[in-house]
């Protein structure tokens, strides 16, 4: 695919608006183009400002059971394989206004606090920040010695870095990333074709948590906290397999 074809088509795969071919397509031109993949990063920029921007309000109790009463009862399982995608937006004046409203509004009904939906969001968006630009590591080693200092180096957290190769989960490096409105560590790695980014940041004072599994725009999310630091694992992967995963680098802490 030409530049020119794919710069027309860029905004619809940010909106998630193109089939599942295009959007191959086009993935696969801007993990390879950097020019296309500077326009994703702005879009994904603009995306994050309007989060960001536009306050967000709880509804009020009539509404919020109004609301509560149309959506549906069934619980729906978590995907055995999820599949990429990117995140859907609508742009546009008081149009994206209402889009961002409408999915605050909708998070504080069913449940979950906007501030673990939030991170939610960013640890995603910087997942796919990193594949877009082809950008996973900054430190590029399988050493967990030295990830590790590394990463503690530069930042006001030292996250744990174990060594899952036996578990099959080898360690592929670590990153500086941020995310939802601080710097975070990201330890990077492999599951079979899988890529598994763990971000981490300091949560100090703050009591530890079990895991939350999450399933979001393709991907599946577990995180926790522990010892004063927050945990999110991002990955593609099958959910059991990012729960084993999960299990495993809390075991080590």
């Amino acid at each position: 695919m030409q530049c020119d074809r794919a710069e027309r088509l860029v905004p619809r795969l940010v909106d998630g608006e193109l089939n599942p071919l295009r959007r191959w397509m086009v993935s696969r031109h801007v993990a390879h183009c950097a020019a296309c993949a500077r326009q994703v990063e702005e879009l994904q920029t603009m995306q994050a400002a309007l989060r960001n921007d536009l306050p967000y309000h709880r509804a009020p109790p009539a509404l919020a059971a109004r609301i509560g009463a149309m959506l549906p009862r069934e619980d729906v399982p978590l995907p055995s394989r999820a599949r990429w995608r990117m995140p859907t937006l609508a742009f546009g004046g008081a149009g994206a206004a209402g889009a961002v409203a409408g999915v605050a509004l909708t998070l504080l009904v069913v449940g979950g606090t906007a501030s673990n939906n939030a991170a939610v969001r960013g640890v995603i968006d910087a997942a796919i920040r990193s594949r877009m630009a082809d950008h996973l590591t900054d430190v590029l080693t399988s050493d967990q010695h030295t990830v590790k200092p590394w990463l503690s180096a530069r930042l006001d957290v030292s996250p744990d870095v174990p060594e899952l190769k036996d578990r099959g989960f080898p360690l592929v490096g670590g990153r500086l990333d941020y995310v939802d409105g601080h710097p975070a560590a990201a330890v990077v790695y492999r599951h079979a074709e899988h890529v598994i980014n763990l971000f981490a940041w300091a949560s100090p004072g703050k009591a530890d948590t079990g895991f939350r599994t999450t399933a979001r725009q393709g991907f599946n999310v577990v995180s926790w906290r522990q010892s004063g630091i927050s945990y999110y694992a991002v990955s593609d992967v099958e959910a059991d397999q990012l729960a084993l995963f999960a299990k495993l680098v809390a075991a080590a802490g």
